[in-house]
């Protein structure tokens, strides 16, 4: 009785509230609402049903499940109602007795709900659904939660999940809520938990019910200004629930009813698509992961998941589930990016001291820019630092960041990466900014040649923070320039475009270009055309006959450069974070250093197969690697087209082409070479040594002419050597196991489940095979059990034994010998460490800690901020395009928003 008046007391607030807050029209329904539930209290008999005990109640499977339920578990053991579920119902309106309660208390007060706050909910809803998404509901939350503590059931428990019935006992509650579960699963429903009872001796929940999830009354308002598509799990007031009370430390089913009125999923295999019944255990998601990380597309990663068990429909998500698992990824690190990538520069300092980095930042903290270089960038630009190749590039990173890498040729003719950067913008400000902070990285040393496009920009920047470099720009874009904007000026002069190439390229000296170029420009007709008077103006950086003696590594491009790019962007997508283009910046520098392990294993273990039987390639092969011998041999092979006349024995040589031969470098067929004695220096022409840095095939025919058997020290330049690549291969000689235990688990997780269901495609199409595969399974889970609780009862014996040591004074001790041992591994970890690089790191690392960077803005489309860089043809053709048209005039008064018919001086000028 007591526990009727608080139901009673807690109805009249209720209803008062609801009274207060709504604006009807007429006040007579809400008391009919009210009249309605004191009716049905003073009607109901509560004493003949507390009479009744749990077992008469069992044996009735009393189909009512009105209000006096929750009197009949008070009275039997003076247990405390506690509704779970109240708070929830206070927000949406439900019924005050919680899903237990008769199914007219639920219509009356969800309707009086329904009418109560009509005007009032309507207009919130709409406003919410257009400014908000949808989070998800309460249903859909709970089946999200319905497996979570158990592991998904296979297609064998599913397909063999028995019904429930009164009196039967699980160990656990969740053990019944995943029993009800598997069986909704079969049937084609999902299930959520309902409301529980707590025991006023334990404050414990001693009773918990569980009802399909479309027990509420369907309370949902459409709108027509709802922009977003969405889909909702229609309530009907399905009585299907199961009752579980604890005894005795066993949970049995005190009343079940199993009759819904919807209906149930048509296939077991569409109920999987229910929020309950998707699943993705620690070891999918780890997995999932890895290949996310690694750029597999989705498609493939469910092809993966269908390997392992054995069709598409076995797999428990599908690929919007993997969508969303990487937006979860993604809305971790939101405006977390810097603080996460200051953790990576953290570790990376860790594993590789000489690691550097430098931030720019505004007035307000944010960041603008970006670099970094390791210690292999470092030792790579100490050795090959002669040449750098620089350009810049977009798409890669969610705040349109310009990528800037500053890259090089490593011994084997490779390409090389020195340091990074991710700029604001492109202006001559911060790329003066990156320059400075890559000389300072790499001790200030200059580079000797630099190429970059024909950026205004880049050149203002360099020629202030590199004085001491030679700077060139890119051939390819200049001629492409010439194509871009000429096309119709060359055509209608005929051979003008192929003839002025052919200048360019042949051309050794400055003087020798200049005439030819003003022959030929005189010769077509062409003195005083703009464009080539303004490249002609600019001729000293970029035409190769300035650069004759400056090395240039086997290109006159920034082509390096831009497959650099390329690369990158393989990895990286323009959605990215600065945080993930890091760790994909380390995969990079990770693939560069295995592919300089085969080039390695190459040059050092193996030998190639020589082109003839001179001594002087043997000898090359030896030094030189193995692409740079590669080279050597082309060009000692080239050198049988030429003939040598003697123009001054041992001093001067004409070379002449007698044969041509493909991809000949330049199209002259006569070249002099020359001789000094006293150095021993060969010197051709084409100044190709000076170039490549690798003696040409006119200097090779020479040396076989005069009968040379060994090669000369001016032969050899130490950058191409196999010993110059000794010290960065001693850097990547460290050992490391980056593969975390996740990832090691993830994978083997997919190997077994492979195996297994490779073997089950072959054991289910015989009984007796999947009798004893069955059995196989359970004896090896035992054993599995039987194994893990010896090694936990093992442990828990050798922890007993260790805090058997109480004694203070023996801690005491132990404690100072572990200090010392830390001291002394502390001071032996220092003494590997340069103190320069150690005080760096030391200051770096105090620098992030105090120091909290705000991320850069986005980009509001990503990847395409262009910043002050000038436009190239496409651009400005695009621009033009784009540029609005003068406003219409009056053809009377001249002024726009009108028409001469209505000039409103018309009467004026005609009077």
């Amino acid at each position: 009785m007591e526990c009727r008046r608080i139901v009673d007391k807690f109805a009249q607030s209720f209803v008062q509230r609801r009274k207060e807050k709504a604006e009807l029209e007429s006040l007579a329904e809400l008391e009919a609402v009210e009249a309605s539930l004191y009716t049905h209290n003073q009607n109901s008999e509560p004493e003949g049903h507390m009479s009744s005990n749990i077992t008469r109640a069992n044996t009735q499977k009393c189909r009512d499940f009105d209000l006096n339920e929750v009197l009949k578990f008070e009275e039997e053991d003076h247990e405390g109602y506690a509704d779970s579920n109240i708070p929830e119902m206070h927000a949406d309106g439900a019924s005050f007795a919680g899903e237990n309660a008769c199914p007219a208390d639920n219509a009356d007060y969800s309707n009086g709900n329904e009418h109560g706050n009509k005007e009032e909910d309507k207009y919130e809803e709409i406003i919410e659904s257009v400014l908000n998404p949808e989070e998800p509901s309460a249903e859909e939350m709970e089946m999200d939660k319905m497996f979570a503590n158990k592991k998904y059931p296979t297609m064998q428990e599913i397909s063999e999940a028995s019904t429930p019935t009164v009196g039967m006992e699980f160990d656990s509650k969740e053990d019944a809520f995943f029993f009800f579960a598997v069986y909704a699963r079969r049937v084609g429903f999902a299930i959520k938990k309902d409301s529980s009872y707590e025991s006023k001796k334990t404050n414990e929940i001693s009773r918990q019910a569980f009802a399909c999830n479309r027990c509420r009354d369907d309370t949902y308002i459409d709108s027509a200004l709802r922009q977003r598509r969405t889909s909702r799990i229609v309530q009907t007031k399905c009585q299907v629930r199961m009752f579980v009370k604890e005894y005795r430390g066993k949970w049995s089913i005190t009343n079940i009813r199993l009759e819904h009125n919807h209906n149930l999923a048509p296939s077991e295999w569409i109920v999987r698509f229910m929020k309950c019944h998707r699943s993705m255990s620690a070891s999918d998601k780890t997995l999932i992961h890895i290949l996310q990380e690694t750029r597999v597309p989705p498609r493939n990663i469910m092809k993966i998941f269908r390997k392992t068990r054995g069709s598409f429909r076995a797999v428990p998500f599908d690929t919007k589930n993997l969508g969303n698992e990487l937006a979860k990824e993604r809305k971790k690190i939101k405006n977390r990016d810097i603080e996460e990538l200051l953790i990576l520069f953290k570790e990376a300092r860790e594993k590789m001291p000489g690691f550097t980095h430098s931030i720019d930042v505004d007035s307000d903290n944010r960041v603008k820019s970006l670099f970094w270089t390791n210690q292999i960038g470092k030792a790579n630009y100490s050795k090959f630092g002669q040449f750098v190749s620089f350009d810049t590039t977009f798409s890669t990173n969610q705040y349109g960041m310009p990528f800037a890498p500053i890259i090089g040729v490593d011994n084997y003719g490779k390409t090389v990466v020195f340091g990074v950067g991710l700029l604001e913008d492109e202006t001559a400000d911060t790329f003066k900014w990156l320059f400075e902070e890559f000389l300072s990285a790499m001790d200030n040393k200059h580079p000797e040649t630099i190429i970059t496009d024909q950026d205004v920009a880049m050149g203002i920047a360099i020629s202030k923070a590199l004085p001491y470099t030679i700077h060139r720009f890119c051939n390819f874009h200049i001629s492409k320039n010439l194509d871009d904007k000429l096309s119709l000026f060359f055509t209608v002069r005929g051979t003008l475009k192929e003839e002025l190439r052919a200048v360019i390229r042949n051309s050794f000296t400055p003087e020798e270009f200049e005439t030819e170029w003003r022959d030929l420009l005189q010769r077509h007709n062409a003195l005083g055309e703009p464009h080539l008077d303004r490249i002609y103006e600019i001729r000293a950086q970029w035409v190769p006959a300035y650069f004759k003696e400056s090395f240039f590594p086997f290109t006159s491009s920034t082509g390096r450069s831009e497959s650099t790019n390329s690369l990158f962007k393989h990895y990286v997508k323009r959605k990215d974070s600065i945080e993930t283009f890091f760790k994909e910046y380390m995969i990079i520098q990770e693939k560069k250093q295995s592919d300089l392990d085969r080039l390695r294993e190459k040059s050092e273990l193996k030998e190639s197969v020589n082109w003839g039987f001179n001594p002087l390639e043997r000898e090359a092969m030896k030094i030189y690697t193995d692409p740079i011998y590669g080279k050597f041999a082309d060009e000692l092979r080239k050198g049988t087209a030429y003939n040598v006349e003697v123009v001054e024995e041992k001093i001067l040589y004409k070379v002449i082409r007698v044969t041509n031969y493909r991809n000949a470098e330049f199209p002259r067929s006569t070249y002099m070479v020359s001789i000094s004695p006293d150095e021993d220096v060969y010197k051709c022409s084409c100044s190709k040594m000076a170039r490549d840095g690798i003696q040409c095939c006119h200097v090779m025919r020479v040396a076989t002419h005069i009968g040379l058997t060994e090669l000369p020290v001016s032969f050899i330049n130490p950058r191409w050597t196999t010993a110059a690549g000794i010290e960065v291969a001693r850097l990547t000689e460290r050992r490391t196991n980056t593969t975390s235990q996740n990832t090691h688990l993830a994978v083997r997780h997919a190997i077994e489940m492979s195996k297994i269901s490779h073997i089950l495609s072959t054991v289910c199409t015989d009984d007796r095979s999947y009798d004893l595969f069955a059995e196989g399974v359970a004896e090896l889970k035992k054993a599995i059990c039987k194994d893990a609780i010896e090694r936990l009862q093992t442990k828990e014996k050798v922890t007993r034994k260790r805090k058997k040591v109480d004694d203070p004074v023996q801690q005491d001790t132990e404690n100072m010998h572990h200090e010392d041992r830390e001291d002394n591994n502390h001071g032996h970890n220092n003494e590997e460490i340069h103190p320069e690089e150690q005080n760096s790191s030391d200051e770096e690392t105090k620098q992030d800690e105090h120091r909290p960077y705000k991320d850069p803005p986005q980009s509001g489309n990503p990847g395409f901020n262009l910043g002050e860089r000038p436009m190239n043809f496409h651009e400005k053709s695009a621009a033009k395009l784009k540029k609005k048209t003068a406003p219409r005039l009056c053809g009377l008064c001249r002024l726009p928003g009108h028409k001469r018919p209505k000039c409103p001086d018309r009467d004026k000028v005609l009077y």
